[in-house]
């Protein structure tokens, strides 16, 4: 049988924030288990039989332990990851946000309104931006609160029978102003 881990004597702030953790309903699953860990080898089981409890390989358990007697509450907190380093730097970002915030024919192009592959083309023209596909285009945006809509098209005619000759009603959508009235599928 495993011997129980000397645990140092947490301290009553401690105890209090511990318990919080295991009482509140949105705390995190992983850090869930972490805390009810330590309150288990704290009330005097061992690591092996803690981490059983709460479904912990024992190696894991014990690295959370001793980073817990190394950090106190906060060493049970996940760590941010390092992960890939950005590709494109702030500046890039702000030119996409510009250009896609832009209107083309402002830019000489002839369209009037930014697709995702259109934008990214445009993108790609650029110095520093060679290699920027719609998908990062698209992230960039995303991040910045921005995103395309689905297109729609739509037929107009200035024809005060438009409606009645197309003969679906249904889907016709006219303007409240005179002039030409609009289909949208």
């Amino acid at each position: 049988m495993n011997r129980a881990h000397e645990l140092r004597l947490l301290l009553p702030d401690e105890l209090v924030a511990l318990q919080d953790r295991l009482r509140a309903e949105k705390t995190p699953g992983a850090h869930f288990r972490r805390c009810r860990l330590i309150w288990l080898v704290a009330a005097g089981y061992s690591i092996a039989q803690a981490a059983t409890y709460v479904g912990m390989h024992y190696t894991n358990a014990h690295a959370w332990v001793k980073r817990f007697e190394a950090e106190g509450l906060p060493g049970l907190q996940t760590r941010p990851r390092p992960g890939r380093p950005r590709v494109y730097q702030r500046l890039a970002e702000d030119l996409v946000i510009d250009i896609a915030t832009s209107r083309p024919a402002d830019l000489g192009l002839g369209f009037t309104t930014w697709s995702l592959e259109k934008l990214a083309d445009h993108l790609r023209q650029h110095e520093g931006l060679p290699d920027i596909s719609h998908e990062t285009v698209r992230c960039i945006l995303q991040r910045h609160g921005l995103r395309f809509l689905a297109g729609r098209t739509w037929c107009e005619s200035s024809d005060p029978e438009f409606e009645a000759k197309r003969g679906d009603s249904g889907s016709v959508s006219p303007s409240a102003a005179p002039g030409p009235h609009r289909v949208f599928r």
